[in-house]
């Protein structure tokens, strides 16, 4: 199975956390793993702006050609969000790898970020990591990924992100945690046994594809806090979620959800719009 990661790069990550998951997300095999690194120069006057490659673009492809990666470096000019999200498209990507602010207040990611609008468009899962969060609290350089917490609402929206979790999960043996908080309008005793019933029946389905899994149910109808409080103290490496819109008034994993838990999680996430659906990959 071949994964193609396109990296976007803009001068605010850390070399050293981009390398460290690269190096941990992906195998290393040249006919297993193909590293885009992309850097956009914003076209603010089109008659003096030049496209220059970002000294970290050279310092992240040094390094992964050193280490035998198939790395390639790719350099355009115009609107970040458009460029990425063509590129993507064009490779096409497996997934696109990018760096947030997190809890910095630097990039409000409700506020039109770059990240936020890539999330919104793009064609695959993104991984995404928090430029001040480095490494993991542990200083662990190997096995970054041993629990995945995965937040679901009990719609199909929400658990569209289950197969790539499950890919992700087998690459890595991690146990996967799936969560739910109830929900302000789970009023009804039939609504609250439905969504219970459908998260075992996520629960079962995975297991019986060879994973460890545990189900996570609470009733403080606070999932942001409730999701950030098991990141911070249940080991979690990874929050995976699937973010989508608010079609609805009974629509609580919605963009506003998701947006507070990338900026403020503290572990990377691994994140797609639940449209379109994660796409089967070929084996």
């Amino acid at each position: 199975m071949e994964q193609t990661i396109l990296i976007p790069i803009d001068g605010t990550e850390s070399v050293e956390e981009t390398l460290l998951y690269v190096r941990s997300i992906a195998p290393k095999a040249k006919d297993e793993t193909r590293i885009i690194l992309m850097h956009v120069t914003p076209s603010v006057d089109a008659a003096n702006a030049a496209v220059q490659i970002h000294p970290n673009v050279n310092a992240i492809y040094d390094a992964l050609q050193y280490e035998d990666w198939a790395v390639d470096r790719e350099t355009r000019m115009g609107d970040p969000v458009r460029e990425i999200i063509k590129m993507a498209i064009l490779l096409p990507a497996t997934m696109i790898l990018m760096s947030t602010h997190g809890r910095t207040g630097l990039e409000r990611i409700r506020e039109g970020s770059v990240t936020e609008q890539v999330l919104k468009q793009s064609p695959c899962p993104m991984f995404i990591l928090h430029s001040a969060k480095p490494e993991p609290s542990d200083q662990r350089t190997e096995d970054l990924f041993k629990r995945i917490l995965v937040p679901l609402d009990g719609s199909d929206a929400s658990s569209a992100i289950l197969s790539c979790v499950e890919r992700f999960a087998k690459m890595h043996d991690s146990e996967i945690v799936l969560f739910h908080d109830e929900l302000e309008h789970a009023e009804y005793a039939e609504e609250k046994a439905a969504i219970k019933a459908k998260l075992q029946q996520h629960s079962v389905a995975l297991a019986n594809a060879g994973l460890r899994v545990s189900l996570d149910m609470t009733t403080y109808k606070r999932p942001i806090r409730e999701i950030l409080e098991r990141v911070d103290s249940h080991g979690i490496d990874l929050v995976s979620m699937a973010t989508h819109g608010t079609g609805g008034g009974k629509i609580a994993m919605d963009e506003s959800v998701t947006a507070e838990v990338i900026r403020h999680s503290n572990c990377p996430l691994l994140v797609w719009s639940a449209e379109p659906q994660c796409p089967t990959v070929k084996e």
